[in-house]
């Protein structure tokens, strides 16, 4: 379907809002290729680690077209997902839709069911030109990315697995170059609107709240010093401000929370196990950026395993890494990431020399480990010092702080 179809008010599904809410807030849209009796899910992002809880549900009731009053307790980041009644959604690069909601915001959502989520938003903050400008530029390069998706999901229909891995590596490639205009216009278009409003916005500040598990404490005090009173007085102006707090215990120079983990070898090891000399745990997983940096950690290790070095790795699931490694072809190599051929890259990590912990395990204790030291994602490194206390925090950044440290105190200088 390619024209536009006009409002029409109907019933709608399930409210996940309490008796005490407060705030009222409609979503309209118009969205070219929505049946009737297709769903959009919204869930509430809880912050600061990106959970989902669902929200409400709303139930399609005229082709093209839908609208929802509802209330919420305060201002609600949600993500929207498709679930059309017949079919799946397409495949994109992303998990859903974001929407930013506050009290009275009447927001209006805009494109094709085809490209859901990457439609436009209006209303509330996004009646700002150059905020809208800015997601305009980045849903357009996320369309070209998951249209990558789309080509690997039809490549694996057709059989076509030549054709799947050249079409994942562009999907995971995309924009490492650095030199894509697009990603400078975006770039642009995002200090432009950060430029513009120095006392911070709401949606900045959602924005930066998960980056406090990983930024320099100071980017992240100075942000927020910089915020509004009104924003500070805010829900998330409270969150983010507790967030803070809790970060200040893991910045460099504060004493390591204790743990305690069951290895992949059935060993219970605690930090205690690692007082007297320095220990960097590792969280890795089959992501671009620890199958770009997994060889240096191991050169790392090697070089300094026996000189008061260990290492803890701790991913999701072994047995996962050795599914997809086991599936990889033998007789042509799998460029990604910065490496020519991920299988040597794979059977690597299937063979660390150290310590090994499972998430994915029946023992409770290894994910309070990843919940004690904030790891946000893949690959992320906290490098403890023989004196107890964390020396480096955070994701690649954090590695090789961490080796020229080492570099420092346990050998020569790297070349």
């Amino acid at each position: 379907m390619n024209r536009l179809l006009s409002f029409a008010l109907f019933s709608v599904a399930a409210v996940g809002t309490t008796a005490s809410a407060q705030q009222k807030f409609t979503l309209t849209g118009r969205i070219d290729g929505l049946q009737t009796g297709d769903t959009l899910r919204f869930e509430r992002v809880i912050h600061p680690n990106w959970e989902r809880e669902f929200a409400f549900d709303v139930v399609v009731g005229q082709p093209g077209t839908f609208q929802y009053r509802g209330k919420q307790e305060h201002d609600q980041h949600y993500l929207m997902t498709y679930l059309p009644k017949e079919g799946k959604a397409p495949r994109c690069d992303r998990s859903g839709k974001e929407v930013i909601v506050t009290g009275g915001d009447r927001i209006r959502f805009s494109g094709t069911a085809d490209e859901i989520y990457y439609c436009a938003l209006g209303g509330g903050i996004y009646d700002d030109p150059l905020l809208a400008e800015t997601l305009r530029l980045e849903d357009s390069l996320g369309m070209i990315r998951g249209s990558y998706a789309r080509e690997i999901e039809a490549a694996y229909a057709r059989k076509d697995t030549a054709g799947a891995r050249r079409y994942t590596q562009l999907f995971n490639n995309f924009g490492r170059s650095g030199s894509d205009p697009g990603f400078d216009r975006v770039r642009e278009a995002r200090k432009a609107y950060a430029e513009a409003h120095p006392d911070g916005t709401l949606y900045l500040l959602i924005q930066n709240i998960p980056s406090i598990a990983y930024k320099p404490i100071g980017e992240s005090k100075a942000a927020y010093a910089a915020y509004s009173p009104e924003l500070k007085a805010g829900y998330y102006g409270r969150l983010y401000a507790e967030t803070l707090a809790g970060m200040e215990r893991l910045a460099d120079g504060q004493p390591a929370p204790d743990f305690s983990v069951v290895t992949t070898a059935g060993e219970t090891v605690t930090r205690k196990d690692y007082r007297d000399g320095y220990l960097l745990i590792y969280h890795w997983g089959l992501c671009p950026g620890s199958i770009y940096i997994d060889g240096q950690v191991r050169e790392l290790y090697d070089k300094y395993k026996d000189k008061g070095l260990e290492v803890i790795g701790l991913t999701e699931s072994v047995a996962t890494i050795r599914q997809v490694y086991e599936g990889l072809p033998k007789d042509e190599k799998t460029p990604s990431a910065g490496v020519e051929d991920m299988r040597p890259v794979l059977a690597g990590m299937l063979e660390h020399p150290w310590t090994e912990v499972e998430v994915e395990t029946d023992h409770p204790d290894n994910r309070s480990l990843m919940d004690a030291y904030k790891f946000s994602g893949w690959p992320f490194f906290v490098l403890i010092g023989p004196d107890g206390k964390i020396e480096a925090r955070g994701f690649t950044d954090a590695f090789f702080k961490a080796r020229t440290l080492l570099d420092e105190k346990l050998g020569a200088p790297a070349e």
